[in-house]
């Protein structure tokens, strides 16, 4: 059981990493929102293909883990949640690379699926620590990381009540899109400390 759970809590965290380096340096280098570089624009469906790929390891992953540490029934409620949510994500991610849905569909459907991502890692460390399955700092690197996301979210929000061509929304962005990068990159790296440190 641990050494499945190692394995596919590594393939999930490995191939998160991808995608989200792909899906930044799609903006960096794409800058879809500005002087668009179509030369670049190849990144933004790699971004999507990796999440479609990487949604199983992380269905698998969950369900181990939750299995491997005993987990309650609202745990499993929660994980019930989660894995019915990256299931739609992967299915419409699949459907709009495929041409037959819009990027609106898909943003209505990852957006509440990444919440939830980060809000199942909370209890998830909490009955792992207690578990005794991870390091006890396991629990506070992952209420960090759901705050920092939701702060993050809710400054992005705030843009969107003042003026689009307002500087302030413009600050607005950059003030939060901080803060869900730095979340972004540690839920891959929550993946991958499981891996190298579950017992």
């Amino acid at each position: 059981m641990t050494e499945q759970l190692r394995i596919f809590a590594g393939l999930q965290g490995f191939i998160s990493a991808a995608s989200l380096l792909a899906l930044l340096l799609f903006f960096a280098l794409a800058t879809p929102f500005g002087d668009a570089q179509p030369r670049w624009a190849w990144l933004g469906p790699v971004n999507d293909w990796l999440y479609v790929l990487g949604a199983a390891p992380w269905i698998i992953a969950s369900v181990l883990l939750v299995v491997r540490v005993r987990g309650g029934s609202l745990l499993w409620v929660l994980t019930g949640i989660l894995c019915l949510f990256i299931a739609a994500g992967a299915i419409v991610t699949a459907l709009m690379l495929a041409g037959k849905v819009g990027l609106n569909l898909q943003t209505l459907v990852a957006t509440p699926m990444t919440l939830v991502g980060f809000i199942w890692l909370w209890p998830a460390a909490a009955a792992a620590v207690d578990a005794a399955a991870v390091p006890s700092w396991m629990l506070p690197f992952s209420i960090v990381a759901l705050l920092t996301f939701v702060v993050g979210i809710i400054v992005i929000g705030g843009a969107f009540l003042v003026p689009a061509d307002s500087t302030i929304r413009t600050v607005l962005y950059f003030a939060g899109g901080i803060p869900v990068a730095l979340a972004m990159i540690a839920f891959p790296a929550w993946w991958l400390i499981v891996a190298s440190n579950v017992h």
